[in-house]
């Protein structure tokens, strides 16, 4: 049969759940009712109970994960608005909560140390390159005014 001739038979390919085993399978009737099992939507989150052997059902609890240390955050957020705006104060505010923030990391066992550390890397790099910006553009209009002041005096 051709896919071409199907293509709006969403039932194409489902095929019903066979009711013992297949003929000249050499298996005996032992799993008869394997394939007849009803349908049970939540069946991927219990045990198998073909292989619990009567043995009660356990339920797992999972651990709930510590909080993240919202002065990570914080400190990640100022560093990158640092870095996208000139204002370097806040990259260096980033730095300072940053470096905070890994403190109480080590010391409550929160979340967010990865936050923490680009919070850093991000605050340095961009406070050191908007600090080299700002030296550089005040000498280059130091040195345009300074060449300016010289030429009007001489001009004079």
């Amino acid at each position: 049969m051709s896919s071409q001739n199907n293509w709006n038979n969403p039932d194409m390919y489902y095929q019903q759940p066979q009711s013992g085993p297949a003929t000249g399978s050499g298996y005996n009737n032992v799993n008869a009712n394997y394939g007849a099992a009803s349908y049970n939507p939540n069946a991927a989150y219990n045990p198998n109970a073909q292989y619990t052997g009567g043995a009660p059902v356990v339920a797992y609890a999972y651990q709930p994960l510590p909080p993240t240390n919202t002065l990570a955050i914080i400190a990640l957020v100022a560093s990158i608005f640092g870095v996208m705006s000139s204002i370097f104060l806040a990259g260096i505010a980033g730095i300072i909560m940053g470096h905070i923030a890994r403190k109480q990391i080590r010391q409550s066992g929160e979340r967010g140390d990865g936050m923490a550390v680009a919070a850093l890397w991000v605050g340095y790099v961009g406070t050191a390159l908007w600090l080299l910006f700002w030296v550089g553009y005040v000498g280059v209009m130091v040195l345009v005014f300074g060449v300016a002041m010289v030429g009007a005096g001489s001009a004079g």
